[in-house]
């Protein structure tokens, strides 16, 4: 199913619950090497914005663009419809 695919999920979760660390988005992807991917796919489609916090250890914090909010709201329509 379509919002089943990982960069929707990390998109609708994202619309739900705002700024998120990493470590948060490791238990919505089980494999870090799909999430790092869709992580990086969606940054350079300028959906998803990453701040890192230069403490230590070094987090990195992800939420949505304005364009991320867009698109997220209108898979998360589609999700209640179904």
């Amino acid at each position: 199913m379509l919002l089943q695919v990982p960069s929707v999920r990390i998109l609708l979760f994202l619309h739900e619950k705002g700024e998120v660390r990493y470590t948060d988005l490791t238990k919505l992807i089980a494999s870090r090497g799909t999430l790092s991917l869709n992580i990086k796919d969606l940054e350079g489609e300028g959906l998803i914005y990453r701040r890192v916090v230069t403490t230590k250890p070094i987090q990195a914090h992800y939420s949505l663009t304005d364009k991320g909010k867009k698109i997220a709201t209108q898979f998360d329509k589609l999700k209640k419809t179904l």
